[in-house]
């Protein structure tokens, strides 16, 4: 179903967090045999989406911690809902509620949320992006004065330790040999501790690996390291489509923590993307953390959408979360 799948999300702009490419990567590796493929059948406006059963009457998007987005496509807009509650009234038993998570307002089908009493929208977080407008000297000047300062001073102490090089690799016979070196990095750190790190012989290790070889078919992968004497001590895992670069993972030597290394590459990796030329904005898809509100142009919301069979679950579930 991947060209059916992808002949849809061209109809949205093309995101490749959508594309099949990324998408069937998620379903391989993280969907258990819980998760549906949904199809529209309409010619003139066709969907698939990945559901699954959240609870008993309750029902959601397949949107594993890897997907920034939730995979469902309409061809079109549904801000009154018709298409969400014709896919809940075709599942299972007797669904009460789906849940479409992860919507960006740019590029959903429920944006702006109708006012249709079936409909809910919940705000999940703040997202950041960079836009790369004029030249890097114009974006540069525009930053901080105090980021500019400390950036400058972990510069020269890495430039103490030895030559520092940013390096990009987007061919897939390398891809093993990054995300092994990406999983070496991140599991020394505390998430190795802690259990949740990309390691090349786990679960995440074998997504990232799979799904970032798929990109490499239409060169659409990049990943960045930044090199000590060598030695790798940082990297960012992205894909670049069109104009749009997302940076989807980062992970670095915790024993070089107070020399900053990620900063110091995403200088390096903006001024490469800057020279390039194609990429003019740089997506995040995360929460805006402390270190990003220097860097960022601007923000937007992300956000659920919970489609209600009736009105009278909505009202219920309102007065429940008020009570609360």
């Amino acid at each position: 179903m991947a060209p059916a799948w992808d002949t849809i999300n061209r109809t949205r702009g093309n995101h490749l967090l959508l594309d099949s490419k990324f998408v069937g990567p998620l379903v391989r590796h993280f969907a258990t045999p819980d998760v549906l493929l949904a199809i529209r059948n309409d010619s003139s406006r066709p969907g698939m989406a990945l559901v699954q059963r959240h609870r008993p009457g309750f029902w959601q998007i397949f949107t594993p911690e890897q997907a920034p987005l939730g995979p469902i496509l309409i061809a079109g807009n549904d801000s009154d809902g018709e298409i969400a509650r014709e896919l809940m009234s075709s599942l299972a038993g007797y669904p009460m509620q789906l849940a479409i998570l992860a919507q960006d307002p740019e590029h959903s089908a429920w944006f702006p949320a109708g006012e249709d009493s079936h409909l809910e929208r919940f705000e999940f977080f703040e997202t950041g992006r960079i836009l790369l407008e004029g030249t890097f000297e114009d974006y540069w000047a525009s930053r901080d004065s105090n980021l500019k300062k400390n950036l400058a001073r972990r510069r020269r102490r890495l430039n103490e330790l030895g030559r520092i090089e940013l390096v990009v690799h987007r061919s897939a016979e390398v891809m093993a040999a990054c995300i092994r070196q990406f999983g070496i990095l991140e599991s020394s750190g505390w998430k190795g501790q802690e259990g949740s790190a990309v390691h090349e012989n786990n679960i995440q290790g074998r997504f990232y690996r799979d799904m970032f070889e798929r990109f490499c078919a239409t060169g659409e992968t990049l990943i960045f390291e930044l090199l000590l004497d060598g030695k790798v001590i940082a990297v960012d895992l992205c894909l670049l489509r069109g104009d749009m670069l997302v940076a989807l993972k980062t992970s670095f030597d915790e024993t070089l923590k107070a020399l900053s290394a990620p900063i110091v590459m995403r200088e390096d990796m903006i001024r490469l993307l800057y020279g390039e030329g194609q990429c003019k904005k740089i997506e995040f898809y995360g929460r805006v953390l402390e270190w990003q509100t220097k860097w960022i142009s601007n923000t937007r919301g992300m956000y659920h959408i919970n489609c209600h069979r009736n009105a009278m679950v909505s009202g219920i579930r309102s007065l429940v979360r008020s009570m609360r």
